[in-house]
Parts: structure tokens; sequence; C-alpha cells
């Protein structure tokens, strides 16, 4: 008896027909786009630790001015450093994965140190100091500093005054950075006796920025009487960044919005596959 086989290129011989190994073309063409939705919800919603930035602080043309507050003493304006000093640091730290770099300056000079993920300069001078610092790392937790110091003491001469002064400029530029700063100084302060009394007299005067630049003539006024005052005038430049991500981020709006809409086409599958089971029961 010969049996009759279907001609498979007889639409109205197939159409009832079931492939149980062909992949059912709707079913996959769905999977394929929750899959994409809630792989891109995932991402958004993973932890970004990734931060960067620069700073630098600085303070040129620096110089003092003597006034003489006494014509009649005959006795002429007069300053005497008879010790002066500068330094730099240098420093990037993160205890995990347990990083420690550090660079050190001891006299007038520019030092330029590499981290890891970044570096900073400082760069001590007769007239002018400054300190620079830049960061971009993963990292969730670290911190970065570079300073220079500079201090110079000093005699003045009775009926004296010292104007000290410089241009100061300070500049943040950050993203994903939790704590910025950078700051420029001029301070100053001397001592004196008269008829056995002793006198103290300073100044500091800071320049500070968290975000931007700003730029400022920083100046301070000392001034003796009718005895030799004896004093230091200090400088100093630095800037910081600080930065401690281990909360995880709330995930924006969207976030949401790409994970609800992956869950809602997983529910429309499921839904899909349980109806066309019932119809082959």
């Amino acid at each position: 008896m010969n049996r009759h086989r279907p001609n498979h290129s007889d639409p109205a011989a197939t159409a009832g027909m079931r492939h149980p190994h062909r992949k059912n073309p709707m079913l996959a063409h769905p999977l394929k786009i929750v899959a994409g939705l809630l792989a891109a919800g995932l991402l958004a919603c993973a932890p970004a630790h990734a931060a960067n930035g620069n700073a630098s602080a600085s303070l040129k043309n620096i110089k003092f001015q003597l006034i003489d507050l006494d014509l009649t003493d005959n006795i002429s304006p007069s300053i005497d450093f008879f010790s002066t000093s500068a330094s730099g640091y240098l420093s990037f730290f993160s205890s995990d994965p347990g990083i420690d770099e550090t660079g050190y300056s001891n006299r007038f000079e520019t030092v330029n140190k590499p981290f890891t993920y970044g570096g900073a300069s400082t760069h001590n001078g007769p007239t002018s100091m400054r300190s620079d610092m830049h960061i971009d790392t993963p990292l969730p937790v670290w911190t970065s500093f570079v300073s220079t110091n500079q201090r110079l003491h000093f005699t003045l001469s009775p009926s004296t005054r010292l104007l000290f002064s410089a241009e100061a400029e300070v500049f943040v530029q950050d993203n994903g950075i939790k704590d910025t700063a950078a700051n420029a100084t001029l301070g100053g302060g001397f001592e004196t006796t008269i008829d056995g009394v002793r006198g103290y007299e300073s100044f500091s005067t800071t320049l500070s920025t968290n975000a931007g630049a700003r730029s400022e003539l920083l100046q301070g006024v000392l001034d003796t009487g009718s005895a030799i005052g004896t004093g230091v005038l200090a400088a100093g430049t630095s800037a910081s960044f600080y930065t401690d991500q281990n909360t995880s981020p709330v995930p924006e709006p969207e976030t949401y919005g790409m994970l609800l809409a992956g869950l809602l086409v997983l529910g429309g599958v499921a839904r899909s596959k349980r109806r066309d089971q019932a119809r082959q029961a």
C-alpha cells in the first residue's frame, strides 16, 4: 500500500504539521529584546567609581616693601633675612589596593611626581611658588595632596612698616570627586621688646576655592615701634582631593524604566509560551 507523503511545497499539506525541533521565530525575537533591555538596565545600575580632576594653587610676584614710619629718627628702614627655607610635598594614597606614593622637596626647586593614577608637581622659587595636581582613577576610596611652603626669618628696623604681598591664583575642576580644595596663603608675625614689655603682631590671608578659578592680590602689614622686630614671613600653596564612593549610586528613572520594560516583555513571553503549550495539549 502506497503511503501518502505530503508535499512540503504545498502550504495546505504542511499547515497542520508541527516541527518540534524548530525554534519559534515569534518567541526568539522577544527574548532577544528582553535580554538587551535587562543588560542595559543592569549596566546602568552598576556603580561607577571613576573620578578625575585638576587642581592648582600659585603665588606669583612675591615681594615686600618697607615704609619709614618716623622720618625724624634718622634710621633708614631695613630688613635682614637671616634664615630661609622651602619645602614641597606630593602624595597619592589608597588603602584598596594599597597604594602609597609620596614625593618630597626641601629646597628651592621644581619637582614632578608621577602617580599610578595621575601626577603632581611643586615649584619653589625666590619670587613664586606653585602646587599642581591631576588625578584620573577608578578606585573607590583615595586621597591626594600636594603643597609648597616657604619661611623667611627676619629682623626689621624700628619705626618701619613691612608690606608683604603676592598675586594668588587657585583653580579646581573635577568630575566625581567628593572633597576638593585649592589654597594660597600669606602670613607673618614678629615680636618686639620695648621697655621690658614684649609685644607680638601677626597677619594671615588666604585665597581658596572648591570649584572653578579665582585670583586676588594677597597682602599683609607688620609695623614695628621704637624697637627692632624679629619674626617670620610665611607663604604656602596646596591642593587636595578626597573621595569615598563605597555607597552604590541611586539608579536614574530611565534605568528603572529599562528594567521594568524588560520584565514586562519577559512576562509576555512566558504567557505566550503557556498558551502554545495549552494548544499542543
